[in-house]
């Protein structure tokens, strides 16, 4: 049987995050300079549409997300940043949706 797109887009994630934390030696967590590597090579157009590709914007995720203050994001680090561009990304995306219906609508 074949993945789903949703379960590849899963195991493309975890490839991913191991091969950029494989940089550094150490597969199993990123440094700031892996993770900046990560976002803009694997997601440029994404972290663009964001407003999110400068560096002062990913080293302040790097910090938000390393709760244990170590310098290096684990896994679980990491899915908090997805998460927080993922959030990011779709209140951007309702806010579009909205503007088109408001459009439409002449509510504007």
């Amino acid at each position: 049987m074949t993945d789903t797109p949703v379960e590849e887009s899963f195991f493309q994630i975890i490839h991913c995050y191991h091969q950029y934390a494989a940089r550094d030696g150490d597969t199993e967590t990123l440094s700031l300079e892996e993770l900046k590597a990560l976002l803009m090579d694997s997601a440029p157009r994404f972290m663009e549409s964001l407003g999110r590709k400068e560096p002062y914007f990913i080293a302040e995720l790097f910090r938000a997300a390393d709760k244990n203050k170590d310098n290096q994001i684990c896994f679980d680090e990491f899915l908090y940043i997805l998460g927080k561009l993922l959030r990011d990304y779709h209140l951007q995306y309702h806010r579009q949706l909205c503007a088109h219906y408001c459009a439409q609508h002449s509510l504007y």
